[in-house]
Parts: structure tokens; sequence; C-alpha cells
């Protein structure tokens, strides 16, 4: 099953503090209940040093699978070592004590095996666990008689297999439920998110359709109505300084790495196609400029370049928190807009019949 990074991330840290609470008690298990075995029964054991080996190889193990990376590195090499530790301590014990209380390893060595196998299908733990049993019974019923009851022995053993094999089953439960939950939240979190992307697309539009009533919508039903002339040079004059302000607000709508400029040069293109040629611009470091405050920034350009004549240099200028746009062109006076805000600054300079504007904005202060 094929799940997004994040679900099995969440799952990760949920089987993770399982985990830890395995290998906690794996050693208590271990040191507070099995070493006490091994050192009663010390006399009783073929090999000491067989069941010291076990003892060390079994203290590791939780030392080094509490980080399921390294249980993922080095998994196999791990399980062989524990069943070799299984075969020593079984292989070491007195065949009386086989199924005995002196066969320290029989409960301890299947907490090492949980650990190596919790993220993965029970089946493979029960598979290890039956790998770990069965040369102690196998011995067992050839070597002849034992202290205890088969009954009591096939008794206790099920009661900590089955609480072993619980843990296995936790966490697989858990790791499914937590990417379960990962998912939905995921899926609810994408929508919310498209739901917001909807909103600010629908709202930039109406604040874009409000743009155009205000200038564009009379002019086009002035036409409509006869009440203007379009033979009227003034008339053309407002018409293409409104198809201008449309392309404008036209390429708000696309999404690049600098918005000034891209609605800059839809309106650039605009006035090449007209027979105009634009030099273009652009110097320093520009803080991002909100929406209203670009519009009204490029307000004087836009009606430059779309009634310009012969060459027009355009320039758009960083510096710290200020953004300047600056249009040099063959233009009237009357066709540039009036520029109503605080924080934006609009120069005019009349030299012949070139006019040059511009217009600065604060940034932030």
């Amino acid at each position: 099953m094929t799940v997004p990074d994040h679900a099995e991330s969440v799952a990760a840290r949920y089987v993770q503090g399982v985990r830890l609470a395995t290998a906690g008690i794996t050693l208590v298990v271990l040191y507070g209940l099995e070493l006490a075995k091994l050192l009663s029964d010390w006399h009783r054991y073929q090999a000491p040093i067989a069941q010291v080996a076990a003892l060390v190889v079994l203290s590791a193990i939780p030392l080094v699978a509490w980080r399921e990376e390294y249980v993922r590195r080095w998994r196999w090499v791990l399980i062989a070592l524990t069943l070799a530790a299984s075969l020593a301590g079984t292989l070491s014990v007195a065949p009386v004590d086989r199924l005995g209380t002196a066969h320290w390893t029989d409960e301890s060595v299947g907490y090492a095996l949980v650990l190596l196998s919790m993220d993965r299908p029970l089946r493979l733990f029960i598979g290890l666990l039956a790998a770990h049993y069965l040369p102690a019974y196998v011995l067992a019923s050839f070597d002849g008689p034992v202290d205890v009851t088969f009954a009591g022995v096939v008794s206790s053993t099920t009661v900590v297999a089955a609480f072993q094999a619980a843990i296995v089953l936790f966490a697989n439960v858990l790791s499914r439920v937590a990417v379960s939950v990962a998912r939905v939240a995921r899926e609810e979190e994408q929508m919310r998110t498209v739901e917001a992307v909807a909103d600010q697309l629908h709202s930039d539009r109406k604040d874009r359709y409000a743009a155009l009533a205000e200038t564009t919508t009379p002019l086009l039903r002035g036409l409509g109505d006869g009440e203007l002339d379009p033979g009227d040079e003034s008339v053309r004059r407002a018409c293409s300084i409104e198809a201008a302000r449309m392309r404008r607000l036209f390429s708000e709508a696309a999404v690049g790495p600098d918005p000034l400029v891209d609605e800059l040069m839809a309106c650039v293109g605009l006035a090449e196609r007209n027979g105009v040629t634009v030099r273009f611009s652009q110097r320093g470091d520009r803080p991002p400029v909100p929406t209203p405050i670009r519009r009204m920034l490029t307000e004087s350009a836009v009606a430059m370049l779309a009634t310009a004549r012969g060459d027009v240099r355009l320039t758009v200028v960083g510096a710290g928190d200020d953004v300047t746009v600056s249009v040099v062109a063959k233009a009237s006076d009357e066709d540039i807009p009036i520029v109503d805000n605080a924080d934006i600054t609009t120069s005019t300079i009349r030299s012949g019949d070139k006019l040059w504007v511009e217009a600065t904005w604060k940034g932030g202060r």
C-alpha cells in the first residue's frame, strides 16, 4: 500500500513509541527476572560461558533495536544473533532443566524478537517464535524426562507468547490507524487549501471586475449608446488606455515571480503592437508590492504606454523599501491619471515633446 510520506512519518512516530516501551520492558524482564534465574542456577549449566554470551546478545538487542532505522538496516543480522543466543541457551542447559526455570532464555528471547519484527506482519513473529521454541521442545522429547509437567510448560509459554504477539499486533494496528488518520488529515488540509485558493481567486476576480466597472464600463456604454464618437482622438486614447488596463488586470491572474514586471510587460506588448518601441530596464531589489498598490503605482505608466508615440523608456527601480516606476515618452499631459494615495509620490516633468513621469511607493515606511 502506497501512502503519502507524511502518513508514513506519523505512523513511524507512533510505532517508535511502542518500540521504545518494548525495549524498556525487555531490559526490565532481562535484568529484573531472568538474571536472578541465571545466577541462582549457575551450577546447573553445562557451559556457563554460553549462557553469559546469550545474556550479552540479548542485552545488546534492545539497545540497538529501539531505533527503527537500525532495525531496518540490520534486521536479519540481529535476528540471526538472537536465534543463535536462543540455541546457545538451550544447548548449554542440562536436559532435565530444558523446559524449567534454569532455561531463562525461553521467555526473554521472545521480547527481542518482538523488537525485531513489530513493524512487520504477525506471521513473521510467529515464525521466529516457533524457530526459538522448537529446539527446546524437540530436545526435551528426546533427552528424557524434565522437572516440570508438559501441560505447565505449554500453559506458561502460551501466556508469554500471547502477550508478545499482542504487542506486535498492537504495533501493526497502531501503524495502520496512524496512516489512515494522517491521510484523512492531509485530504482535509488539501480541501481547505483548495477552498481558500478558490475564495481568493473569486475575490481577486471581483476586484478586477470592480476596477473595470469604474472606467471601462462607462466607456463601453458611451460607445454603445452613441454618446461617444469613435473617431474622436480623445475617445481613441481612452480606449487604448482601457485596453492597456484590461491587459494589466488579466496579467494579475497569472502566477509569476515578479507580478509588477509581468503586468507592465503585458502593457508593453500592447504598445509595441501599436508601433511603439519600448526600452525596458529594471535595477535593484524590490519588496513585494500589494495588488492595490501595484495598480496605482503603474497607472501612469499604463496610460503613457497606451497613448505614447515613437520611443518609450520604461524603468523599474528598487531601493530598500522603495519601488519606483519611471516612464519617458512622447505623450500628452491630459492622459496622465492622478493617483490619490499617501504612500505613492508622483512627479511629472515636461521637456519639449517628451514627458517624464515617475511614481514611487514608499514601501513599509
